[in-house]
């Protein structure tokens, strides 16, 4: 069992620059977040067009979606750890401080990607933004010099923005990034869900040093 879009309400997102920072660009957005999904989202820029910079809106099409494989991958590795956690019946006698240990170690280890998976975004290259299938779920088109990304970050939705140009060299042409702009927004049930892994592994390591800790007096009385 996964995170499943069905089980989640949608939530409507306005995204800020950090800090409340300005940028020449001005990017704006509003998007409905719904379980590992954006299911609608409103993009706002100044694009430059020869020499004038103008207002480029646009937005995700009807009935597409933005996937956030984050999500989908924390809600998998907590699925995990439930599974571990529930592996043993209640009635249950472990045999041995080590089974004990054991057990707590594959259960901190499932804890700990879930927490990663939202805290430690894979950074993408430009050949990665540029293929991306996600680019072409806007109507209108975003620009070509223009790329996207939604990510999660920690307890935040980010949108960040890449302005691409073409530096030819030796016969070849070269992508580069010649500048990077961001807004995000806080997501209460993404912060409440860091929160809990982090407590679950700072339980799931106490219970651990008190059993080894136990175990060192029943060894040497």
């Amino acid at each position: 069992k996964t995170v499943r879009r069905e089980d989640s309400s949608p939530q409507k997102i306005i995204l800020n620059s950090p800090n409340n920072a300005t940028s020449a660009l001005n990017l704006k957005s509003i998007v409905t977040l719904r379980g590992d999904s954006i299911e609608g989202a409103e993009l706002q820029f100044k694009h430059k067009q020869g020499k004038e910079h103008n207002i480029f809106k646009t937005k995700l099409k009807d009935g597409t979606l933005w996937q956030l494989p984050q999500i989908r991958d924390a809600g998998s590795h907590l699925c995990n750890a439930i599974e571990i956690a529930s592996r043993n019946d209640a009635n249950y006698e472990f045999k041995s401080v080590k089974e004990v240990s054991l057990i707590l170690d594959e259960l901190m280890e499932s804890l700990l990607k879930c927490r990663q998976s939202l805290s430690l975004p894979k950074r993408k290259s430009i050949n990665e933004l540029l293929e991306s299938q996600n680019l072409l779920v806007f109507t209108p088109p975003l620009p070509g010099d223009v790329a996207v990304s939604f990510y999660i970050y920690t307890s935040k939705l980010v949108l960040a923005l890449y302005c691409l140009h073409a530096n030819s060299q030796n016969k070849s042409e070269k992508i580069e990034i010649t500048q990077r702009i961001q807004v995000e927004a806080m997501v209460k049930w993404l912060n409440d869900a860091i929160i809990f892994f982090t407590l679950s592994l700072q339980q799931c390591q106490q219970l651990k040093d008190k059993l080894m800790a136990v175990s060192e007096i029943l060894e040497n009385p």
